[in-house]
């Protein structure tokens, strides 16, 4: 977890200092306790209750009551409420590795909604989260719920517009609704690996205005279907399906993924990493991949891609998927 951390804390320094966090001094040692203070931020590992951090959180001046970073890691806590920080603020919060935490409130961070950049919430035991109030926090750049106990996406569920790096990876996941991810128009990286999803459903990995570069990791999952309209719009740089379920890559989405993450890619190929699933490499589904099947740029595209004989992308033809139908001729790449 420590490389996550540090992924997002380098991502928002930039946006920090835009949003004019003044850094306070420390309150006395002890006001503070059980937490600590630094030049840094505050750092309550210590802390053994929320009523333990409401007490080192009460007084607050305007000369102590703004700091970079909040870090509550390993701690018993089980609840995070509303008025626990009482009127400090942070541009940076790490709540992270606490086995108990059930309960987090986002209301606890209203004191830093203009200056929030980064909000982790790594490996702690949430179920649930207020996703609806991340509207609150127009300067979040980089948001971490991987490693709770999260099973469902809500429609429509993030509207950051200056997120950039959101991870959700290794949460109990099985579905993602409607349009979770539609407005985010600024994400790079979108981490979605080891999940239980089954099915992604129509829309729910639309992002027609992410940043090019967005990277989706969808790997070591257990995905067996994804609907023509999963990733209606979507171009990402790299799509990374290793390690799941799929026996086949339907015509749709993935010809016209594949098509709309070539012509959005400036300097380098696309990416759909295919490895690591149960391809068959039979049956009329694999049709449409015939005229493409010696096409370079197509075989790099669809990285990994190995039928049960151990040959790749190449090897696709009509005697081989065994299809009854005729085929047509498809637009081709390069």
């Amino acid at each position: 977890m420590g490389h996550s951390s540090a992924r997002l804390t380098v991502a928002a320094i930039a946006l920090s200092a835009c949003v004019g966090l003044v850094v306070a001094n420390c309150p006395s040692e002890a006001s503070l306790q059980p937490c600590t203070c630094d030049h840094f931020g505050i750092n309550c590992m210590r802390a053994q209750s929320a009523t333990h951090l409401k007490q080192a959180f009460r007084n607050s001046t305007p000369a102590t009551r703004d700091h970079k970073q909040l870090w509550i890691q390993k701690t018993p806590v089980i609840t995070f409420p509303t008025d626990v920080l009482g009127r400090f603020r942070f541009s940076e919060v790490h709540i992270e590795l606490n086995s108990n935490l059930t309960f987090f409130s986002l209301d606890a961070l209203t004191n830093s909604n203009l200056l929030l950049t980064v909000l982790s919430l790594y490996g702690n035991a949430l179920a649930t989260f207020e996703f609806s109030k991340l509207r609150r926090f127009p300067n979040l750049a980089a948001l971490n719920l991987a490693k709770n106990r999260l099973t469902r996406i809500p429609d429509n569920a993030f509207a950051s517009s200056r997120l950039q790096k959101l991870y959700l990876s290794n949460n109990p996941i099985t579905s993602i609704g409607t349009g979770a991810f539609f407005h985010l128009v600024g994400l790079r990286e979108l981490g979605l690996e080891n999940t239980r999803l089954v099915t992604l459903q129509g829309f729910s990995l639309s992002l027609p205005r992410a940043h090019p570069e967005l990277r989706i990791d969808l790997s070591d999952g257990r995905l067996r279907q994804i609907d023509p309209r999963a990733f209606d719009g979507s171009a990402p740089l790299v799509l990374d399906l290793y390690g799941n379920n799929l026996t086949t890559l339907e015509q749709q989405p993935f010809e016209d993924l594949m098509f709309r993450m070539y012509n959005r890619a400036q300097q380098q190929l696309p990416l759909i990493q295919v490895g690591g699933n149960p391809l068959t490499c039979r049956g009329c589904s694999y049709e449409w991949l015939i005229p493409h099947s010696r096409n370079r740029a197509v075989q790099q595209i669809f990285y990994g891609f190995q039928c049960p004989d151990g040959r790749g992308l190449g090897s696709i033809t009509a005697t081989k998927i065994a299809c009854r139908k005729s085929w047509w001729p498809f637009a081709s790449i390069g």
